[in-house]
């Protein structure tokens, strides 16, 4: 335990006092506070610059006759102008000039308004509904007048169907807090899994392994270089929080309109159950691809070479990422269900499973169980590869080489 202890804290204090390290902590600081407040500042620029479009409405009927005060007050984003039809051309030069948003022509054919909207690139679908909503009730009134309908006939036929909606399952709700999660393990992952390879072939460089080996039982240095780069990423990590918390007492945060590229995140789906399940799959994925990365690493002697080697291990984590975007989506689909229990995909494919609500706690069960029996495996797998790689110098690596490592004794 104490030779444990010793390598551990020797490669922790490496890799917490390494200049790459503070460098990266202020950098991310700086990152999360500046995107915080660049998103603050342009959020406070377009509502002061907020402008509504502006629509001219030309009627061309005798029997549809629109409000012009009504209709602005029930459009928000547009401004209401009403012109006569011999101008016509005139605004749609306008609007192709863009001085004006949009050209709306309302005409009759059989007795039924028709609408005809122009614009340039973007249409204001508030004010193609809105117009809709009001066109359809006045041809509704007119059509019970021209029957002579009584009026509580003409009241039952403008009586709106009432349509309630119920989602037992809505899975945009955590859509966001997994994609987040699932794209911060596999940054995590393909990050401080090449720290870790990067670390191990410079110290097999320079020659302090075949120092330390015989001291020492490769497990020990293995699992203490594994776990001392966890804490290191840990603690920047903890830098980001840290920006975020900082970034939130200047009130540069808005939690209810919090989104990640584009994706909204909601933080009212986040649960005691995912931030358990997110650390679990986090912990189990690291200590996979951790052993994974620090084995193949173990066997390159010239970090030119190390990029190369990792290709296999960056495609599978690649891979599991794409395959857990698919989950989000598809977390039913066949293929998602099998990779839920492959070890390599499982930390981030059965996550997105769970945080979706497609996996049962047999499920959850049975892939964790798988996880912990791989990490069990690559233990025996990769300490051995370590310790014979360790001492294996070749100017060029191939992978029969890591065959024959894991075969001597």
């Amino acid at each position: 335990m104490n030779k444990f202890k010793t390598v551990f804290l020797f490669h922790l204090r490496e890799g917490l006092m390494a200049k790459a390290t503070m460098i990266m902590s202020v950098i991310l600081f700086v990152l999360v506070v500046g995107l915080f407040g660049i998103q603050k500042y342009f959020a406070t620029s377009e509502k002061g610059k907020e402008e509504k479009d502006k629509i001219v409405i030309i009627n061309e009927t005798a029997s549809y006759k629109l409000d012009k005060r009504s209709l602005s007050n029930l459009i928000k984003t547009a401004t209401i102008e009403q012109a006569d039809p011999n101008q016509e051309k005139e605004i749609k030069k306008q609007v192709s000039d863009e001085t004006k948003d949009g050209l709306i022509v309302i005409s009759e054919k059989n007795d039924v308004p028709t609408v005809q909207y122009t614009y340039k690139k973007f249409s204001n679908n508030e004010v193609i509904s809105s117009l809709n909503m009001t066109l359809q009730q006045n041809y509704l009134t007119k059509t019970a007048q021209d029957l002579k309908l009584s009026p509580e006939a003409a009241t039952k036929l403008l009586q709106k169907v009432e349509v309630n909606e119920e989602v037992l399952k809505d899975p945009m709700a955590t859509f966001g807090i997994a994609y987040f999660f699932g794209f911060l393990l596999y940054m995590f992952l393909l990050i401080y899994g090449n720290s870790i390879a990067t670390g191990i072939v410079a110290e097999k460089s320079s020659r302090v392994m075949e120092v330390l080996l015989p001291k020492v039982s490769p497990v020990v240095t293995l699992y203490g270089r594994v776990i001392a780069v966890f804490c290191v990423a840990c603690v920047q990590l903890g830098v980001l929080g840290i920006g975020f918390l900082f970034a939130y007492l200047l009130d540069w945060v808005n939690l209810d309109a919090l989104s990640f590229f584009g994706t909204k995140i909601n933080l009212d789906s986040l649960s005691f159950a995912t931030i358990v399940a997110f650390v679990v799959y986090f912990l189990l994925g690291y200590f996979i691809y951790g052993l994974l990365y620090a084995a193949i690493g173990s066997v390159v002697s010239r970090t030119e070479e190390l990029q190369m080697v990792l290709m296999p291990l960056t495609i599978l984590v690649v891979a599991a990422f794409f395959i857990s975007i698919n989950a989000l989506v598809n977390p039913n689909g066949t293929f998602v269900q099998i990779s839920s229990y492959i070890p390599f995909f499982a930390p981030l494919v059965a996550f997105s499973r769970f945080v979706s609500g497609e996996m049962n706690f047999f499920e959850v069960s049975a892939s964790i169980i798988i996880l912990v029996v791989t990490i069990a495996i690559l233990t025996r797998v990769a300490s051995r590869i370590y310790v014979n790689g360790v001492m294996y110098y070749s100017e060029k690596v191939k992978w029969k080489d890591v065959g024959r490592l894991l075969k001597r004794q």
